[in-house]
């Protein structure tokens, strides 16, 4: 009996400094601030994550996410759900701080089965998403971000590039690298941010992001690589994909307060569209 009741070890996911200028931005600041919590919990030798979340509905969403895309190597294993708590399987092994052909070929063979899993096709007409770049470019107008010709150019090119049906499913839509674990046990790669698993979305949205951060020397490698493997064919409108990515992930990089992710050359892209 002694040994179910060991006491459990646990060890918190971020550092100090970072606990500590996310209370103070809480207290005093006005961006947009994410309220979660991560620690590593150790029961009888058996290592789990547990993200601590600001309410039960957010909780209930990711535990939702993770049992309707169903079980897979790609992702830690589901242990619990209480309250606003979501527990997982710790995943042992070393992040991806670079990335050669070898583990480009590992995420994009990742992005294949995530995009791969149920996904259908919408009219656009039916769904919100020129709506949403109009907002989006609205917003940057208004705090000086973007220039009056700048807007209205873009919001004229989102009408061009956008198709007449488009993809929808699943997408995993922070693919930064930290986020992704080598496991020591058997090689496979792993999203170990299940909160990054996303459905109904814009498939393509996860690959808008990674070309901003570290794909960009292997994008056209990658994308093959989907088109071989038969993911969604979304790359005829990539295009509308990343103005609709970029114009939303640069609004909230200058609500959260980090100026250098607001690049509004971003959108240079698109001048000659």
């Amino acid at each position: 009996m002694a040994h179910f009741l060991a006491t459990p070890r646990e060890s918190a996911g971020y550092s100090l400094k970072r606990r500590t200028t996310n209370l103070l931005k809480r207290l005093f600041g006005t961006q947009l601030l994410k309220s979660q919590d991560l620690r590593f919990v150790t029961i009888n030798g058996q290592r789990f994550k547990r993200l601590i979340l600001r309410d039960s509905f957010l909780a209930a969403e990711i535990e939702r996410r993770l049992e309707s895309f169903g079980p897979s190597d790609y992702f830690p294993g589901l242990v619990t759900h209480y309250e606003n708590e979501i527990w997982v399987q710790f995943v042992a092994g070393r992040q991806l701080l670079e990335v050669d052909r070898q583990g480009m070929a590992k995420i994009a063979d990742f992005y294949t089965a995530v995009y791969s899993r149920r996904p259908r096709q919408v009219a656009m007409a039916d769904l919100p998403f020129i709506d949403r770049i109009d907002q989006n470019l609205r917003f940057l107008n208004q705090v000086g971000v973007l220039g009056d010709t700048a807007r209205g150019h873009l919001e004229a090119v989102a009408r061009r590039l956008a198709p007449e049906r488009v993809w929808l499913g699943f997408d995993y839509v922070d693919p930064v690298l930290k986020n992704f674990v080598i496991a020591s046990d058997d090689g496979r790669l792993c999203a170990v941010d299940v909160e990054s698993l996303a459905d109904e979305q814009l498939i393509g949205t996860g690959v808008a992001k990674a070309c901003v951060h570290w794909l960009e020397p292997f994008r056209d490698d990658f994308l093959a690589r989907l088109a071989r493997a038969q993911a969604p064919d979304f790359q005829a409108y990539f295009s509308f994909v990343e103005l609709c990515f970029i114009a939303r992930w640069t609004k909230t990089k200058f609500l959260t307060r980090k100026p250098k992710f607001v690049r509004p050359e971003l959108f240079d892209r698109f001048r000659g569209l």
